[in-house]
């Protein structure tokens, strides 16, 4: 899979994917630009959006004005219609007019008329003064004098409670900072009509500025489905409130979360880009020395019991042993995949005092750096390891790391075919060749450094898999399944070409149900493959499975271990929470959007 799913701190192979799919877009993208909420129903827009009939017979007349733009002609049209539209509903719908009310209307003014005077006219003149009634205040907003036109739109809910009025009055709290009164009045506009697009607006900006942010994202997440996807500034409230909500949750959470590794998958990743030197075959018996812990703790890495190899590293720390730069090099290692880069700082920098000749531990500390976001810093550990040992290529394949995931793969390629020189039988020094190549858009290189690598590599499934995921790319479907099945023999244990073989099910077969069986056989390999478990949130989500979804999206957020990680698991959680949300508050144009 792309380099996305591992972080920089965890330069594994980072083969391309321009991506084919929604699905796809999700597993390279865990950032803002994608949220499910947006990817789901976008894909149904074409259905249509069904509007619910307005009941209110005034729920299509005039919005205040905050400037004159029409001409009085204009609004005098549209003010006729509006009145003449009322007056024929109204006559189909009410009761006669009993005289008293033409009396009472003539002794009154309508802006100061008592709520029993007005009971007593007919439906139709309580309408038309409402109406008046409406006009004056739209008058008043365009003159900013808000508390008047406040008045005026009070008014006119007394003689007829129409949605556009509480509105329109919404609209004038707004403007002065009464965002409680603009939640209650733009609520019981939506309550008469539930698709009111201006009251939900001003609602979800209401529900924003007084920092209810989760009922602003279901607001704006509705906003957009009822627009069809259409308004940008409905798309970066909802990403705005949504962000803010899962920031919220994430630091909540982390204060009471417990240090954990990440999947199996993720730390094999991560060790096996460095060249594996001798290990114990079988374990130690006599574990009592630092020096037997050091042994215990290298024999549970390379059988990747990686829980088991950290607490053999910490005995081993504390019972002194003599292989001290190495262990805390490792210590370091696993508490920096873990997420504490500060804790895991301070060991690297007490095993460069030790040794200040093991490159590696330049290696790391560098991915520390790079993490922090400081590039000169990130740079200057591999020249330090450079001048300390020229000739080890692990450097210049994680350096090649690092700049294949800021961009820049032309340095990338040069690192990796030095890396190569150095140690031609390492093959994901190849594999990141080949894939630097395709970013460069060599394609036919790229094509050609794959398939040697295919036959100096024989036994490898992961150069079967990323060759896939290239073919893949190129859209050659029927040599792309062959090569993640061919992966998948080879390595089955490797979670990573079901997921693509999944990815590919899903786009090219149109087979959603076959696409989850194997992501749940990837699961099989390692339960805890995060990759595994997104992407089977999101093709619930493309299903509209919301509930399983979220099942899976909840145990994403279950395994995170970074604020970062967290933060991005839960904004997909609380999107696709939304969707039951609009589902729950907006049936109908819910059952129209999956016709």
């Amino acid at each position: 899979m792309s380099s996305a799913h591992f972080p920089a701190k965890a330069p594994a192979p980072v083969p391309v994917s321009n991506g084919q799919s929604a699905v796809q877009k999700f597993v390279q993208d865990k950032d803002w630009k994608f949220y499910a909420a947006v990817a789901s129903v976008s894909l149904l827009a074409g259905a249509g959006i069904y509007y619910l009939t307005r009941p209110s017979s005034t729920s299509g007349a005039d919005e205040p004005k905050s400037t004159k733009s029409k001409s009085k002609k204009k609004k005098n049209k549209k003010k006729a219609a509006s009145n003449k539209e009322s007056t024929s509903e109204d006559k189909a719908d009410s009761p006669a007019a009993p005289e008293k009310g033409k009396e009472a209307e003539s002794n009154e003014d309508v802006e100061t008329m008592s709520a029993a005077t007005i009971a007593g006219l007919t439906q139709q003149k309580r309408l038309e003064h409402a109406n008046t009634l409406k006009t004056r205040g739209n008058s008043m907003y365009s003159a900013k004098k808000w508390e008047e036109a406040i008045r005026l739109y009070s008014q006119a809910i007394a003689f007829n409670p129409d949605p556009v009025f509480y509105s329109n009055r919404a609209a004038c709290y707004s403007v002065i900072g009464k965002f409680e009164n603009v939640i209650e009045d733009t609520t019981l506009a939506l309550k008469m009509n539930p698709t009111y697009v201006k009251a939900l607006g001003r609602r979800a900006h209401a529900y924003e500025s007084t920092g209810k942010h989760q009922e602003a994202m279901h607001d704006y997440t509705a906003l957009c489905i009822l627009d069809g996807f259409k308004n940008e500034t409905f798309a970066q409230s909802m990403e705005r409130n949504l962000k803010k909500v899962a920031d919220v949750k994430a630091k909540e959470i982390l204060k009471t979360r417990e240090e954990r590794l990440p999947s199996r998958t993720f730390m094999s990743a991560y060790l096996d880009s460095f060249r594996k030197t001798d290990v114990p075959e079988t374990k130690p018996e006599n574990v009592e020395t630092g020096d037997a812990q050091f042994q215990l703790a290298e024999y549970y890495l390379a059988q990747r019991e990686y829980q088991q190899a950290m607490e053999a590293y910490n005995k081993a720390i504390e019972l002194d042993t003599t292989h001290m730069a190495k262990a805390l090099n490792m210590r370091g290692t696993f508490t920096f995949l873990i997420g504490d880069g500060k804790k895991a700082l301070a060991d690297f920098d007490k095993a460069i005092e030790l040794d200040p000749n093991y490159v590696q531990t330049y290696i790391k500390r560098g991915s520390i750096f790079m993490e922090q976001g400081d590039a000169g810093k990130t740079f200057g550990e591999f020249e330090t390891a450079i001048s300390i040992d020229a000739e080890d290529p692990n450097i210049y394949y994680h350096r090649g790391q690092v700049f294949f995931i800021t961009g820049e793969y032309e340095s990338a390629a040069r690192d990796y075919v030095k890396s190569i020189e150095l140690e031609p039988k390492f093959v994901f020094s190849h594999i990141q060749y080949g894939v630097a190549q395709y970013k460069l858009g060599n394609i036919s290189d790229a094509m050609n450094i794959f398939k040697k690598a295919l036959k100096d590599f024989p036994d490898s499934g992961d150069v079967n898999n990323y060759y896939g995921e290239l073919l893949l790319d190129q859209q050659q479907f029927d040599q792309a399944f062959e090569r993640f099945d061919k992966a998948i023999k080879l390595k089955p244990s490797n979670p990573l070409p079901y997921i693509n073989k999944a990815l590919l099910v899903f786009q090219w077969k149109q087979d959603p149900a076959g696409a989850e069986r194997l992501c749940l056989q990837s699961l099989e390999s390692d339960p805890e493959c995060d990759v595994a478990i997104a992407t089977l949130g999101q093709l619930f989500l493309q299903q509209g499975k919301i509930e399983r979804a979220i099942e899976f999206f909840d145990k994403s957020i279950d395994m995170a271990r970074t604020e970062a990680e967290l933060t991005s698991a839960l904004g997909f959680r609380e999107a696709a929470n939304s969707q039951l949300v609009f589902a729950r508050d907006y049936p109908e144009q819910s059952k129209a959007l999956k016709r």
